[in-house]
């Protein structure tokens, strides 16, 4: 590769081909112990899968379960009022029911209507994790895990997961998005007011109401006008320094 062309390569890579993470903080909340409350979601992606790091809260241990809901496309549930499914303790989770006739039910931000809800779950090694479907009186549809790492253990600094853009129905490219909301909840569907959103309820078997949601854009870049720029310098000085030699070897 012609070193001129291979130093304008490098100084778009670092202008323009580097991704920009999002950070979500917490809301604050400590009514499980802060765990979400005062931790953070840093999201990312490389076009093709999306990439989260979520960081715990200095006090306590990981031991309930976060739940992403998900809107992506049309349609969608504005209240989890409809959820009935409660086989496993993922599924209790993101119904907010415990199968016994208990609720925790979460109404959803104005504008927001879930589609998905990722669960993790890190001190189960069984069953630690899981994108779901949404489903109203019937059983989540299970799309796949979502890599969750370390499994096994509350008590990480950081946890780690992923999932395809595809997974939750939307393209791949520039403008690709989704909105989410958060719950920090218990295996047995009883809710806490942790989130990286605000929300207004009680805790346990109560109702919640969040005000907002959060909204992540696809971090691929695009080529920056700096780097096109120097990029394009770079290809046109490298194009004049080979005429230069064709002349003079002419010559």
């Amino acid at each position: 590769m012609n070193k001129f062309f291979a130093v304008g390569l490098a100084l778009f890579v670092s202008l323009g081909g580097s991704s920009v993470a999002a950070i979500y903080n917490g809301n604050g909340g400590t009514s499980f112990s802060g765990v979400v409350g005062k931790g953070s979601l840093t999201l990312t992606d490389n076009g093709t899968t999306v990439s989260g790091t979520f960081a715990k809260g200095t006090t306590g241990d990981f031991l309930d379960v976060l739940v992403l809901f998900i809107d992506s496309k049309s349609g969608g549930f504005s209240t989890t009022s409809g959820f009935t499914d409660s086989d496993t303790k993922l599924t209790r989770a993101v119904s907010g029911i415990d199968g016994t006739g208990n609720r925790a039910l979460a109404n959803f931000a104005t504008g927001f209507s879930a589609d998905y809800a990722i669960a993790l779950r890190p001190r189960s090694a069984a069953d630690p994790d899981q994108l779901f479907q949404l489903v109203n009186n019937g059983s989540h549809n299970r799309v796949g895990s979502v890599n969750l790492s370390p499994v096994g253990t509350g008590s990480s600094t950081t946890y780690t997961f992923s999932f395809n853009w595809s997974d939750i129905g939307v393209t791949p490219g520039s403008g690709a998005s989704f909105k989410f909301e958060s719950t920090y909840i218990g295996d047995t569907g009883s809710r806490s007011l942790e989130s990286f959103e605000s929300l207004t309820g009680d805790v346990g078997w109560n109702s919640v109401t969040f005000n907002n949601f959060d909204t992540y854009v696809t971090a691929v870049p695009e080529m920056t006008n700096p780097a096109l720029a120097i990029f394009g310098g770079i290809a046109l000085g490298t194009g004049a320094v080979r005429g230069a030699r064709r002349f003079f070897h002419r010559r």
